[in-house]
């Protein structure tokens, strides 16, 4: 299965959590089953990626967290999207469609030029 260079990834992580919890407060290893889940395997995001994630999110308000037991009796710290948050992934969303918008204009213009015929030059 092809993956994602993390260089293409970098950046966009904290969108992709904030995504998941705009359904509703999650903890750390189920945000890191859904991303995975919804990335049909092609992501193949590790807590190790996401932690700190969620760290920067919650030190800029973006979630909040809370520890809540869970039903096997552990203690587990859900993440909750804050207004703030919200207003960020909107942003954040905008500024990549507005990217992907750039990349398939630029890209398709490649691709037309390279396969329109040439014209043909002559040196003289």
């Amino acid at each position: 299965m092809v993956r994602i260079r993390k260089q293409m990834l970098d950046g966009n992580v904290e969108t992709l959590v904030l995504a998941v919890l705009e359904a509703g407060p999650s903890y750390g290893y189920k945000i890191v089953k859904e991303l995975n889940e919804r990335s049909e395997g092609i992501l193949r995001l590790g807590e190790g990626t996401i932690y700190p994630v969620l760290y920067r999110l919650e030190e800029k308000k973006l979630v909040s967290a809370k520890w809540r037991l869970a039903e096997n009796g552990r203690e587990r710290k859900y993440y909750r999207l804050t207004t703030k948050g919200r207003k960020a992934l909107a942003a954040n969303l905008n500024q990549w469609q507005m990217l992907a918008s750039v990349m398939r204009k630029v890209v398709d213009l490649s691709e037309n030029v390279l396969t329109k015929p040439q014209p043909k030059v002559s040196v003289v």
